[in-house]
Parts: structure tokens; sequence; C-alpha cells
């Protein structure tokens, strides 16, 4: 399994460096796979890590299009902005948008399509290192669809993934680049014409409007 996945993180980054040299610009990276039942059941020892960039970044507020997606869910996740030795220098809010358009039993075949990412939003980063005491709360257009407990992300541990996997890899961390933590909250399905909104108090909120 490792060497599988060794495999399908090379040919995530053969993307990414496609994307890189057609002008996109580097924003960080996502942790996927991480619920532990989802691991069990495919082998994983840990959560398996994604890319992102500003080919698929949504400003704050803006609006992102759900054409073509076959499944779309969004994800309410904590943004850590790191430095390039992998200490955390913040936190924020923000949504990643995913589509599970296959089922999930393959987890190389996933890596290796960036885990499900069609799109994310990110706010504002605080100041703040800790998550602990922050709740988490969704909304759909005004209406209170999820809640959770950001504290009970280990976001030290994220970045200690993240990390580890891109020197593996041959890659590493850049100063300002953000992680997207894992899901705070079971994903939530959404179709065109939904406005989600995430707040995570001290932390900041983030929206995004979801069309056609």
């Amino acid at each position: 399994m490792a060497s599988e996945l060794d495999e399908a993180m090379q040919r995530q980054l053969g993307h990414w460096r496609t994307a890189l040299g057609s002008g996109a610009q580097r924003i960080g990276w996502k942790i996927g796979l991480n619920a532990p039942a989802v691991q069990e059941r495919l082998g994983l020892e840990r959560s398996v890590v994604g890319h992102l960039t500003s080919a698929t970044l949504v400003r704050p507020g803006g609006t992102h299009s759900l054409a073509g997606a076959e499944k779309p869910f969004i994800e309410p996740e904590i943004a850590i902005a790191v430095d390039g030795e992998g200490s955390i220098t913040g936190l924020g809010a923000a949504i990643e948008i995913v589509d599970f358009d296959r089922p999930i039993e393959d987890a190389a075949e996933l890596v290796g399509g960036n885990i499900f990412h069609r799109a994310v939003v990110i706010g504002p980063s605080t100041e703040h290192r800790s998550a602990a005491g922050v709740d988490v709360e969704v909304t759909v257009d005004g209406e209170l669809r999820e809640r959770g407990d950001a504290g009970a992300t280990d976001l030290a541990e994220v970045v200690t993934v993240v990390d580890e996997t891109l020197r593996t890899a041959g890659e590493r961390l850049e100063v300002g680049e953000r992680i997207i933590a894992g899901s705070l909250t079971a994903p939530l399905a959404v179709s065109p014409g939904q406005r989600v909104r995430l707040d995570l108090g001290r932390l900041g909120a983030v929206e995004v409007e979801l069309a056609v």
C-alpha cells in the first residue's frame, strides 16, 4: 500500500506542477480520508494529502459553479497558516467543495486524483494558533445545518502529516501556505442556488454561493 500511495502522490504532484507551469499559484495543501472508519476500510495508517492552487480558489463570499459535478458536497474546515518549518502561524475558516464522483474504494486512485477536490474558499488568517473551545456552525441559506467542535482536530498532527508526506515526495511546505485540516462535521450535500456559511467564532467566518 505504501508504494502505491507514493506513486499516486507523484502522479498528483505531476498534475500540480503542470497547473503551476500554466500560471496557477501555490496556495497550499489539504488533508483527506481522515475519518478513522474510512482509513480502516482502506488499510490506511493515517490521512493522505492533496494540493490547493489558485486554479480552484474562490474568493470569500464569491460564487462557484457546480456545473458537471455528480455528487457535490461541502466540507467545513480550519485553514492552518504555516511557515517553511511547519510551525503554525495562524488559523482561519475554509470551505472545501468536493465531488464524490466515485466510490471510496481505492486510496491510491483517490490520491492520484487529488481526493475529490473541486474548489476551496479560504478566509483571512487570524493570529490564533489553537482551536480549543471553538464551536463550528454551518448554515445553508441562513438555516443551521451542522454543528461541531473545532478543537477536536489535532492541528499539529495535520501539519506533521502534510510535512512528512511532502518531504517523502521530494517537496516541502513554503512560508505562507495554508493547509485545510479535514472536515469538521459530516460532509454536507449541496445544490446550485444555495449559499453556505461557515462560522468559526474567533477564527473567523467564510461564505460561498453555489451556482448552476
